[in-house]
């Protein structure tokens, strides 16, 4: 069995954890306002989880605290949002210009018209896709 204090750390890092999960979830839903409502919704969804979850674990001071059906029904809003994600990512991907995507990463695909030739000395040492 673990010391009181390794499992204050893991509920403490595992709420900090949820925390970046959190505002990730957040930002996630403020960019998918520009997608169509079916992809806010996912996003809505994916963030309400992490709500969710974070609500469970919030005041659990022990693993004691926390019942087998909390973390049942945790582990599940997680995999939820797992899946989610990956079906909001597979639409992006399916429905969204490469330019929009790559954006300021790669100017040399937005800027260029493919007809003209670019001088690629000046992205030396730059990460190429494909």
């Amino acid at each position: 069995l673990p010391t009181p204090q390794v499992e204050a750390r893991t509920l403490a890092m595992l709420q900090g954890l949820l925390h970046q999960l959190h505002a990730a979830c957040s930002h996630l839903a403020v960019g998918a306002r520009a997608f169509p409502s079916s992809v806010q919704e996912t996003a809505g969804h994916v963030q309400h989880g992490v709500e969710g979850i974070q609500a469970s674990l919030a005041s659990a001071r022990s693993f004691q605290e926390l019942s087998g059906l909390v973390l049942a029904q945790s582990r599940e809003a997680v995999m939820r949002a797992q899946l989610s994600l990956e079906g909001l990512l597979e639409h992006v991907g399916q429905h969204t210009p490469l330019p929009w995507l790559v954006g300021p990463f790669a100017p040399a695909l937005v800027e260029y018209p493919e007809d003209v030739p670019v001088d690629m000395s000046k992205w030396e040492g730059c990460v190429t896709v494909g």
